[in-house]
């Protein structure tokens, strides 16, 4: 009777177990989203990571997208690219599945603040287990909200809750193949791409508020020449819409369809950021004095024809460039802007006073530069002089005792001649 009350009591616990298991495998997969900071200042540092529970993940990547004008990347994960405002992380388990992920941080990136401004940092990743099958696919994002008042910034999880209804950008915008230009920005609508023989391209629009409306026409039965891709997004409130454009170039001879710039400056002017022929949108700030620019636009290829509006009788506040390069071909075009910044009155003066103090404060440290490099150069003089008597102290004491029995001998040979005299 004991031997068979064990036995049930012992199956007993081998059915709980594994009721309890399945129940626990059957557990909703969990990534979750932590931002380390509430608020951040300008020059400040924050961190967000991805957390993972209730699942085993063997492979996953991971896609950043964020503003690099107002964020800067400080560090990541050791397999992690970053190509201008875009973060790429992928990641394997090289046992085969062995050595899963599991209820642990998965990931880990910081970034400091460069400029105050509102944001939206957009995450997507997809996940894979031993097998290779997609676990889940990850959409979110964090939401930087500008306080002009303090100079901070908010950082919240981006829940649906917090985008807006009149919200009508996108938070990610890809291709299925590589090439697309400039790098996705939100507030960036016009991208270009280049392909020889494809005839469609997958478009993958993610917008930032879930029920806004997408819609994507001109993205396959590619024509050679100029194929024009347009995404549609209509708020969910219906009161903003935003057009993003991906002009597809398919020709034969991708050298007469280069429609790059290999220089692109303006002169006594600062662009920001440097330039470079996959950024198209550039910053400056030029004085309230100045009302017109000599701009130097080169384009990579000779046979390519460069056209710049703007730059003449600038007017106080912000002025556009445009820059539009076409191509050999005469249809493929890339068209880079400047926003130049031209100070008002009080601008500049407040400028030229500060200019005035650091020139002041630069003077001051040079010729407090100057006395300490004299001060400097007479120790080092005196240095150098005791280490010169410590080098030939040796030398110094003979010769002082030669000079010793010299003057001895001299005084005894005066007085031995002054006895003979007598």
């Amino acid at each position: 009777m004991k031997k068979t009350v064990c036995f049930l009591m012992i199956l007993l616990s081998i059915i709980m177990y594994h009721v309890i298991s399945f129940s626990a495998g059957n557990e909703e997969d969990s990534i979750s989203l932590n931002v380390s900071n509430s608020e951040i200042k300008m020059e400040d540092e924050f961190s967000f990571s991805l957390n993972l529970a209730n699942t085993k993940v063997s492979a996953f990547n991971l896609t950043i997208i964020f503003n690099n004008e107002l964020l800067e990347y400080v560090s990541g994960p050791e397999n992690t690219n970053v190509v201008g405002s875009k973060i790429i992380t992928v990641w394997y388990d090289e046992t085969g599945g062995q050595n899963p992920k599991q209820n642990c941080e998965l990931v880990k990136y910081t970034f400091k603040a460069k400029a105050i401004g509102n944001e939206y940092i957009a995450i997507q990743g997809e996940f894979y287990d031993a097998d290779g099958n997609e676990i889940q696919t990850y959409t979110d994002g964090i939401e930087m909200i500008s306080n002009e008042g303090t100079q901070t910034e908010m950082i919240e999880v981006s829940e649906e809750s917090q985008v807006t209804s009149d919200n009508s950008k996108l938070q990610i915008l890809r291709l299925n193949h590589e090439g697309m230009s400039p790098i996705f920005s939100p507030d960036i609508t016009e991208y270009y791409f280049l392909t020889e023989d494809l005839t469609s391209l997958e478009v993958t629009a993610i917008p930032a508020n879930a029920n806004a409306e997408v819609t994507i026409t001109g993205n396959t039965n590619f024509k050679e020449g100029l194929n024009t891709i347009k995404i549609r997004i209509t708020s969910p409130d219906k009161t903003s819409k935003t057009e993003y454009v991906i002009y597809v170039t398919k020709t034969n001879d991708l050298e007469k369809a280069n429609a790059n710039l290999e220089t692109l400056a303006i002169e006594n002017v600062t662009l920001e950021p440097e330039f470079t022929n996959d950024i198209y949108q550039y910053q400056a700030t030029v004085s309230n004095t100045t009302e017109n620019l000599n701009i130097l636009a080169i384009p990579e290829k000779q046979n390519a024809s460069v056209e710049v509006t703007g730059g003449e009788n600038l007017q106080i506040g912000n002025n556009e460039i445009n820059i539009k390069v076409v191509a050999e071909n005469g249809y493929t075009a890339k068209q880079f802007r400047v926003n130049v910044y031209r100070r008002n009155e009080e601008e500049q003066r407040m400028i030229d006073e500060e200019q005035q103090v650091n020139i002041q404060k630069l003077n001051a440290i040079l010729e407090n530069q100057e006395e300490a490099n004299e001060e400097e150069e007479q120790s080092q003089n005196e240095s150098d002089m005791l280490e010169n008597v410590k080098e030939n102290i040796w030398f110094i004491v003979i010769y002082i005792i030669f000079a010793i029995i010299i003057i001895i001998l001299v005084i005894y040979r005066i007085r031995k001649g002054k006895k003979g005299k007598i």
